[in-house]
């Protein structure tokens, strides 16, 4: 696979205009105090709270260039075809074996050029670490060069992917050699996957300083309006897709379950209402929740979609291919309806989707057969339930889980009853 290397012009440009931009809007901290930059081809690795952390990361380490790893969707749209390329960006279809995004790897490291890695692969939909396949560490330890990490705080408070606009505020990063290649020879794939977790979750920041100002937002204002994206279950009636929010508030339109959220992203309950204390912590509930309706007798689950299929022109984005039934049972994801004027049976085994991307109130995703599916629900504020439903039955079903465990998924939880 042919991967150019980034344009140095494009990407001086890109630092002298956006580096003064993101230390004026969102007062950017760089604590380089832990790193020295190897020689070199290295591996960068960093956390993925929202759509800023690739700008975040490139020019943090400005001016080592890297070659980022991103996902296929977006080579797919005007102009970002044309610039990715430029950037020697390398497509990758997620949670899918892809040979080719390996190859290319290969290639930017063989010529001594470095690569940026996000292994969670996707935004986290609740500003939480979202755990890593497993392969990552295998694939680390094959490739053999210095590893370099990235911890990025802040971004989800400012640019939440659930949420169309930014707002400024505090983000902070910090580099840290991780791996060198003699200690990559000698760990374990078991031992790199796990200290990858520990770094990317913030499990080993540093201390904060006592005079260090919090990692908050500067705004005061319409800080819950797309919440109801990705948080659609009350905790107080159980039930779903009743919440909505305006400006800082949301409430529950049957039972007036309220809170409003403030700048450290926390909610404060009206009085008599139950409302968890984060977004985080409402998410794993509502997660628990879905994944208390899964077991292995349970009838299929089923929606109907339309589906949408990568366009054979580039820049031409994705295109309306048919409509159908899409179900989930215990063996895995099932598409049964049209597809470019043909019927088709289409099945996704548990095992191979740890994990259903989505597009707030359009798309969830799956990868699979070297590309990917688009499916739009006929009520689209459900692509975060069947997000949800997706990665429960994965940690339920899935046999042997290939993902590492975060605060709402391991195999713990699902070996008892709380749920």
């Amino acid at each position: 696979m042919k991967v150019k290397k980034p344009n140095s012009i494009i990407y001086f440009i890109v630092y002298i205009i956006f580096f003064p931009l993101l230390k004026l809007l969102f007062r950017l901290n760089v604590d380089r105090s832990d790193y020295n930059s190897p020689d070199g081809p290295v591996i960068v690795v960093s956390n993925h709270e929202s759509f800023m952390d690739f700008l975040v990361v490139m020019l943090s380490i400005y001016p080592r260039k890297v070659n980022a790893v991103t996902a296929q969707k977006f080579f797919l749209f005007k102009p970002l075809h044309k610039l990715l390329p430029l950037m020697g960006c390398i497509p990758k279809n997620l949670f899918d074996p892809d040979v080719r995004s390996i190859i290319g790897i290969r290639t930017v490291l063989k010529r001594g050029d470095s690569i940026l890695l996000y292994p969670e692969g996707r935004c986290s939909s609740d500003g939480a670490y979202v755990g890593i396949h497993k392969s990552t560490g295998k694939l680390i330890k094959k490739l053999a060069v210095p590893v370099v990490s990235c911890y990025i705080e802040g971004s989800y408070r400012c640019m939440p992917f659930w949420r169309d606009s930014i707002r400024t505020g505090r983000v902070r990063i910090s580099i840290r050699n991780l791996f060198t290649p003699d200690e990559l020879q000698s760990l374990s794939v078991e031992d790199i996957n796990s200290a990858l977790d520990k770094r990317l979750s913030g499990q080993d920041a540093l201390p904060k300083l006592p005079n260090e100002k919090p990692l908050r937002t500067n705004a005061t204002r319409r800080l819950a309006e797309g919440l109801q994206n990705i948080i659609y279950w009350c905790p107080k009636c159980f039930r779903e897709f009743t919440l909505e929010t305006k400006g800082c508030l949301i409430r529950c339109t049957v039972c007036g379950n309220a809170a409003k959220i403030d700048r450290d992203m926390k909610f404060i309950p009206t009085p008599g209402s139950v409302v968890p204390d984060t977004i985080h912590e409402w998410f794993k509930d509502l997660t628990r929740y879905e994944a208390g309706k899964l077991h292995a007798d349970m009838d299929s689950l089923t929606v109907k979609v339309n589906v949408r299929l990568p366009a054979d022109i580039p820049g031409d984005g994705m295109i309306e291919c048919g409509s159908g039934v899409v179900s989930l049972s215990p063996k895995g994801w099932y598409y049964n309806g049209e597809l470019k004027g043909e019927h088709v049976s289409l099945f996704f085994p548990i095992d191979t989707v740890p994990a259903l991307p989505i597009d707030p109130n359009d798309v969830f995703q799956i990868y699979a057969h070297g590309t990917f599916y688009m499916f739009s629900p006929e009520d689209k504020r459900t692509c975060i339930k069947y997000s949800v439903i997706g990665e429960c039955a994965y940690w339920k079903f899935a046999s042997p889980v290939q993902m590492t465990p975060t605060a709402i998924f391991n195999e713990k939880l699902y070996e008892t009853d709380c749920i």
